[in-house]
């Protein structure tokens, strides 16, 4: 690793218990660093993929926008979550929207739109992932198979309380 580069962690963050995990761990790890680091907060948001036919995308456009809409207010309470970490850590937030799922939005976007080299990915992992996977897949099974870097597993064990106690 070159030495003047930060160590860059990206930890997927959303308003989960697991995202909020992940979250707190990606905080924790950067305490304990001796070395320059980069933590970005990366929230994605998952838009339905629009189709050649007219009909259904007027739906599809009304169910992203209801998306949108949640996503606005649940990045508000991400943000106020992560507040507490301001005096103790830096860090960056970065939301995306695309259309897919979140897996690979966070592989292209780690890819294709960071500047630098990303060292590890923080994800956390749900407690009973059984209906995500049936639904649209485990966020957390594919990072682990489609990144080129470490990924970092948390399990929902930190105090993600919105208190700050």
């Amino acid at each position: 690793m070159d030495v003047t580069r930060p160590y860059t962690i990206v930890a997927h963050v959303d308003n989960t218990p697991e995202g909020r995990a992940a979250a707190e761990y990606a905080c924790s790890l950067c305490l304990k660093f001796r070395v320059k680091y980069r933590l970005i907060f990366l929230y994605v948001v998952a838009l339905y993929r629009r189709t050649s036919l007219s009909l259904i995308n007027r739906q599809t456009d009304q169910m992203n926008a209801d998306i949108r809409e949640d996503a606005e207010n649940a990045m508000l309470d991400c943000k106020k979550f992560l507040s507490r970490f301001e005096s103790l850590v830096t860090f960056e937030w970065i939301s995306v929207k695309d259309e897919g799922n979140v897996g690979p939005i966070m592989v292209d976007f780690i890819a294709d739109s960071l500047q630098s080299p990303v060292d590890v990915v923080v994800v956390g992992k749900p407690a009973n992932p059984g209906i995500k996977k049936i639904v649209g897949g485990d966020t957390c099974d594919y990072l682990l198979n489609n990144l080129l870097c470490p990924v970092m597993v948390v399990k929902n064990q930190y105090d993600t309380s919105d208190n700050g106690d």
